[in-house]
């Protein structure tokens, strides 16, 4: 780029207009597969998120002009944005906001987030072509940062909010490093804020009893013990990844299939469970629907994945919905058709940690929440957010909070440490603390989401 006259900002309310290979252009290897094209727009194009839902797409877009007359241009960077007439899907508490912005005689709602629908997963979120030099990249993310404040501004919009950026330490809680967009953040008046969320980390574990090794004897044995449990009611949990062209039946535990693919007809028993387990502990479906899970099976291939339990017979008694990226899994989506001790723990937790050290996986994030993690040797991690408020007091005193909480935060997370079974966790596990702006600003406790869910969806 040789100069900011050849740069055009746009906004974009659908990213079916949006070439799939421009977008995933943008993307860094741990983006893929929830910031890809074939995600986001799988959740546009199927009615996920829009207008009835209460998430308006409104994407940020940068391209790159030749020639100032040319339409068309290079898409260089990008932000996924949402306007948002609610705060539920976020997992980032603000309840008390809009009661705030109420006493200045403003509306909290409509607000501007750039995130990811419904997924509490830290990735980029201002996106720039990974080819271009550093600086240029910095310049790009500011750029969009301007444009999403602007865009508040024009619109009536009176509050932006970036959520999971990444923050120091993504990679590597031991390695507080490189990809934070903190700084930039903090730079455009953004405060930061931070809460916890249970993460595994791989160090190295060669084996599941490795991982087991490194536990205190108490956790390990429990472990063992619910796993033996299970194995003696001849309960079987297997990874199906894929979307197979066949339809046929759950195959047999001594199925020669390598891999094993998951069929529509298990696809479907899947979401009925998923929605089932939904309506029962809160009364509501799901924001997901069976075509999106649809669109994801025909669309990401081997990073759609179903971890599924089923009886000595066959039976199918529960599953997981889980997420592939290049060295990193995610726990999405729970559900069963019976309850049974201790299965819960074994397709959400044990069986993708076992699969993930065997595949040489970096980390597995399980999803938001829940002690039940922290007991089964899931490290506090910390993740972050960024907000922004267009009335200059309002954002002063959103940032006083901020600032006061982020202590807060840090004792708690100093209080999981301590109770978590890893052995020298507290040294494996620093993390810088969040470089606020210059007269700071502040955030809100996280809450705890039951493990039993394990859906991180509109029900926080």
């Amino acid at each position: 780029m040789t100069s900011r006259s050849e740069l055009r900002v746009t906004v974009c309310p659908e990213l079916s207009a949006v070439s799939a290979s421009a977008w995933d252009a943008l993307l860094e290897p741990d983006d893929a597969p929830l910031l890809s094209w074939a995600y986001l727009e799988g959740l546009e194009s199927t009615g996920c998120v829009g207008e009835h839902t209460g998430w308006l797409p409104l994407h940020l877009l940068v391209h790159r002009l030749e020639d100032p007359r040319d339409d068309d241009g290079q898409l260089v960077a990008a932000a996924p944005a949402y306007v948002k007439l609610h705060s539920e899907g976020e997992w980032v508490w603000d309840e008390e906001w809009p009661d705030l912005t109420a006493a200045f005689g403003e509306r909290y709602f409509p607000k501007l987030v750039l995130a990811v629908p419904f997924n509490p997963v830290t990735g980029g979120r201002l996106l720039t072509l990974p080819s271009l030099p550093e600086e240029h990249r910095r310049d790009l993310r500011a750029l969009l940062l301007r444009a999403a404040q602007r865009l508040c501004q024009t619109e009536g919009i009176g509050s932006a909010h970036v959520l999971f950026p990444r923050g120091p330490g993504f990679r590597d809680d031991r390695v507080p490093d490189q990809g934070s967009q903190l700084d930039v953040l903090a730079a455009a008046e953004f405060w930061p804020r931070r809460q916890t969320q249970y993460h595994l980390h791989n160090r190295g574990y060669r084996s599941f009893a490795d991982f087991l090794s490194e536990l205190r004897s108490h956790r390990r044995n429990t472990i063992r013990r619910e796993r033996r449990q299970l194995a003696d009611a001849g309960i079987t949990v297997r990874t199906f990844s894929g979307l197979a062209q066949h339809n046929e039946a759950l195959p047999p535990p001594s199925s020669s299939q390598d891999p094993l693919r998951f069929s529509v007809s298990l696809l479907d028993q899947m979401f009925d469970m998923y929605v089932a387990t939904s309506i029962r502990y809160t009364g509501e479906p799901p924001y997901l629907n069976r075509a999106f899970f649809q669109v994801c099976a025909e669309r990401l291939g081997d990073r759609l994945e179903l971890v599924l339990a089923h009886s000595r017979d066959g039976e199918l008694l529960a599953g997981a919905w889980n997420l592939r990226g290049d060295s990193r899994r995610y726990g999405r989506y729970w559900g069963e058709r019976t309850t049974v001790p201790f299965l819960h723990f074994e397709v959400c937790f044990y069986h993708p940690i076992e699969r993930c050290i065997a595949d040489g996986f970096q980390a597995f994030e399980p999803g938001h929440g829940g002690d039940q993690k922290l007991l089964r040797g899931f490290q506090p991690s910390f993740t972050y957010s960024a907000h922004w408020f267009a009335q200059p007091t309002l954002h002063q005193i959103v940032g006083q909070y901020l600032t006061k909480e982020s202590g807060f935060i840090d004792a708690v997370r100093g209080f999981e440490l301590r109770r978590c079974p890893l052995r020298d966790v507290t040294q494996a596990t620093t993390a810088e603390p969040s470089k606020h702006p210059s007269k700071g600003r502040a955030s809100e406790p996280a809450k705890s989401q039951s493990d039993i869910m394990y859906s991180d969806d509109k029900h926080d």
